[in-house]
């Protein structure tokens, strides 16, 4: 018996006294859609890709019970939970409680919310009260803050010695500017979110003002990144070590890296080279008399030497039915063949010369794991 590996397309034509499966009981190992007559119930059934369904139905209405709407007795029924009066939204807070009404069936019918508040005229001697606890929080620290409180005024004064010292964390919110003649920072990491650090930022910064300027770094002896005005250079006066998976650029092109020249050096001074074991040859096709092809493509190339290519490959996995073949034969003029790999029979696919370098097979089922041997010959 033929056996199918590809849809059978009828082209809407009919299938005329055509006949279901009949059997005892279901099949094994069913595909969703497969369907089969039962010849001991006289039924009709459909996988649906977990279980055997009956075709036939037993379902008469649908009714709303109270508080819903909708139903039906044919076709999609809907039931919808009718509204009631509360309006959507959140109800409660740190300064309100919520009020809900319930009816029997468990729906809120109404909502609410009630506000917290206690007068400070109900507190005996509010007031005074808060302003003493707070004079005794509120202390001040030596060098830092210098707290006063006035009871009779009921008010709290905050200011600063003349020297102050801040013993934990500093934080700024604002713009800070410091107008004496040396700033010392003796922290071990200085840490600037800013990504840009202005140096030389004087009134009317100029080169000549500039020259000179950098990072001195202390050691046994200095290590200086200074800007030299005459040469108009940054001066190293320490080697400069660029790991070996970067490189030196100019304008954005790369002129060195650890074992290459960059490729827009085109006017060195090299006299000689070691051996070269990679590279794009940019000139003229070296000829077949030449040791050569006579060509720049692979197509072009085995029509010159008159050969043809095999490629081969090991398909499926189970899951897809659409496999996509890479050859890289330069060229549509294959011949694509598909065969068993435990039978060794040829079987039929769908094939599409997708492009020059790759083939597209189409099956009817995905076909197990490495089920096919594809043979393409160009």
């Amino acid at each position: 018996m033929p056996k199918y590996l590809v849809n059978l397309d009828l082209n809407q034509n009919q299938l005329v006294k055509a006949r279901v499966e009949n059997l005892a009981s279901a099949p094994g190992s069913p595909v969703s859609g497969q369907v089969y007559y039962n010849t001991g119930n006289a039924t009709l059934y459909f996988y649906n890709g977990s279980a055997w369904i009956d075709c036939g139905g037993d379902l008469g209405e649908v009714v709303a019970g109270t508080g819903l709407s909708g139903g039906g007795s044919t076709g999609s029924v809907t039931v919808n939970l009718a509204n009631t009066a509360v309006t959507a939204g959140s109800y409660g807070s740190a300064t309100q409680v919520p009020n809900y009404t319930v009816d029997a069936q468990g729906r809120l019918t109404a909502a609410a919310n009630t506000t917290i508040a206690v007068a400070s005229t109900a507190v005996t001697d509010f007031t005074e009260a808060v302003q003493d606890v707070a004079g005794a929080a509120i202390v001040g620290t030596a060098n830092e803050v210098t707290v006063t409180y006035d009871d009779a005024a009921g008010t709290i004064t905050l200011s600063q010695p003349t020297d102050v010292t801040v013993g934990g964390a500093l934080v700024v919110t604002g713009d800070l500017t410091v107008n004496g003649t040396t700033t010392t920072v003796n922290s071990t990491t200085l840490s600037v979110d800013d990504k840009n650090l202005e140096l030389g930022s004087v009134a009317s910064p100029s080169d000549t003002t500039a020259d000179g300027g950098g990072i001195t770094l202390k050691g046994a002896s200095d290590k200086t990144i200074l800007w030299e005005n005459d040469t108009d250079s940054w001066d190293f006066n320490q080697h400069v070590n660029v790991a070996s998976s970067f490189e030196f650029k100019i304008n954005n092109a790369s002129v060195l890296s650890a074992t290459t020249l960059g490729s827009g050096v085109s006017a060195s001074s090299l006299t000689s080279v070691g051996t070269i074991a990679a590279g794009t040859w940019a000139a003229t096709d070296i000829g077949v008399a030449y040791g050569g092809t006579g060509a720049s493509t692979a197509a072009a190339a085995r029509t010159n030497l008159g050969a043809t290519t095999k490629f081969t490959a090991t398909i499926g996995d189970g899951s897809a039915t659409a496999i996509t073949v890479t050859h890289s034969l330069g060229t549509d003029d294959v011949v694509v063949e598909v065969y068993d790999a435990s039978t060794k029979e040829t079987v039929i696919a769908s094939v599409d010369r997708s492009s020059t370098n790759a083939v597209l097979l189409t099956f009817a089922s995905a076909p197990a794991s490495n089920a096919y041997k594809v043979v393409i010959i160009g």
